[in-house]
């Protein structure tokens, strides 16, 4: 008796059992029916967003070190390998964007059970300094600037000789040159690698009378000043450790019509001056060996009234100069013989025009305006270098811009303010050319009169 009792115990539970599976399977069920529910075969994406991701620059990312990603814009961003229910993931950076460093926050988790869109990764550009040179200050300060906004932070001053005018970055990025004008030298300065500031390099080396324009070769062997009024160009060479310059034999060497501006071909054969007395622009050949000035093979072409500064865009296809009465041309350079054929001029607003200043990208170009307190904007031809307008252009820009200088990532331009004593930051739309306040003025020394920047490598 006490068998069957047991027996029947056991067997009543699993008969429940046979009878509840036995309904799974049976009509009428619409959704699945009873029964345990079969193993999840779920997956799930994982993505996030990228900010600060300058234009045209790409960053690599993996998931779980495989799965990878090139990422080229801001905004959104998913793997294209889903991870399974329950899985996990970590994000990481696979190859760094150039100038540009890249962080990942909330980039890793486990046992996931919905897509994934934290993730966030984070871009910052090498870090950006501006110099600039204080006319009746006798000195350089120099300017930190925010990769992300453009904001300025003054780095103190650093003293120069007489009258500083013009100023260049050795392609190194470790050194600055200053041309004096007031004493007829050059200041020599190394740059901190880590904090942009600025160290002078032994003492003012006397050149030319009255210089007013200063240029480095793209290969930062020699620096060339122009000096209008003794109708020269000085020749140094650089030592590469210390930024020390010599002057080559034979220099300074004759220039024709007052040399007023001064620019190096981005390949090195050739340097070009805007001659203010003469009024034309000049190309001579750079001896390739001693960075010599050769008279042989210089061309001159028109200029206008009073051509004063040139520069080159980046692939040395074009250059551009302004005249003291208020126009900027172009000129196509021959790839040949550097030549110049003028391929266009247009007439500015107002007047006292500073140097022409190529973005970047190519794609456009500026210039200040001191008399009527604008920068005027233009877009570039890729083709033929000609300008046009940007829309709404002139851009409103106070206190007398005297220069402006761009930076490595073209995000940002900053202006040297002669009228109001300031340097100032703009915003650059990479689309559109605009250009648009990044926030109030600084105020600077007396007399702010050139600009330069510089990215340093990222550390």
């Amino acid at each position: 008796m006490k068998i069957s009792r047991f027996l029947t115990r056991a067997i009543a539970p699993l008969a429940v059992l046979l009878s509840l599976a036995s309904c799974g399977g049976g009509g009428g069920g619409g959704g699945g029916g009873g029964g345990f529910p079969p193993p999840s075969s779920s997956t799930y994406t994982v993505g996030g967003t990228v900010a600060g991701l300058n234009s045209g620059a790409t960053v690599t990312l993996l998931n779980s070190g495989g799965n990878s990603l090139s990422v080229s814009s801001n905004g959104a961003f998913t793997f294209s390998t889903a991870v399974a229910a329950g899985g996990s993931y970590a994000v990481t950076v696979g190859t760094q964007p150039s100038n540009q460093n890249c962080t990942v926050s909330n980039g890793a988790g486990s046992n996931i059970s919905a897509n994934i869109t934290s993730v966030r990764v984070t871009c910052a550009g090498a870090p950006e300094f501006a110099y600039v040179t204080h006319w009746s200050a006798d000195s350089v300060s120099a300017y930190k600037v925010d990769s992300q906004t453009g904001a300025l932070t003054s780095l103190g001053t650093v003293a120069s000789g007489a009258s500083p005018v013009a100023l260049v970055v050795h392609p190194s990025k470790k050194f600055v040159y200053v041309a004096n004008s007031g004493d007829s030298t050059i200041s020599i300065y190394a740059i901190n690698q880590t904090n942009g500031k600025l160290a002078q390099v032994g003492t003012d080396l006397p050149i030319g009378h009255l210089p007013q324009s200063i240029a480095v070769d793209p290969a930062g062997n020699f620096v060339y000043t122009a000096s209008p009024l003794d109708n020269k160009i000085s020749v140094h060479a650089v030592d590469p450790s210390s930024g020390a310059l010599s002057e080559i034999a034979g220099s300074p060497f004759p220039a024709a019509g007052g040399p007023a501006g001064i620019a190096v071909h981005p390949g090195g054969k050739y340097v070009y001056t805007a001659n203010q007395i003469g009024n034309t622009v000049t190309k001579y050949v750079i001896d390739q060996g001693s960075g010599a000035v050769l008279a042989g093979g210089s061309t001159s072409a028109p200029g206008g009234f009073g051509p004063t500064f040139v520069s080159i865009d980046p692939a040395g296809k074009t250059l551009y100069m302004t005249n003291i009465d208020r126009f900027v041309t172009g000129f196509s350079i021959d790839a040949a013989s550097g030549d110049l054929t003028q391929v266009g001029t247009l007439l500015t607003t107002g007047g006292d025009l500073g140097t022409p200043r190529v973005h970047p990208s190519g794609k456009f170009a500026y210039v200040p305006n001191n008399l009527a307190q604008v920068v005027s904007g233009f877009a570039v031809d890729q083709s033929s270098g000609v300008l046009s307008p940007l829309p709404g252009s002139p851009f409103a820009a106070g206190g007398v811009p005297a220069d402006l200088a761009i930076s490595a990532s073209g995000k940002f331009m900053v202006t040297a303010n002669w009228g109001d004593e300031s340097v100032a930051a703009y915003s650059i739309d990479q689309t559109t050319g605009a250009v648009t306040s990044a926030g109030a003025a600084l105020p600077a020394g007396p007399r702010p009169r050139a600009i330069v920047m510089v990215q340093l490598p990222l550390s």
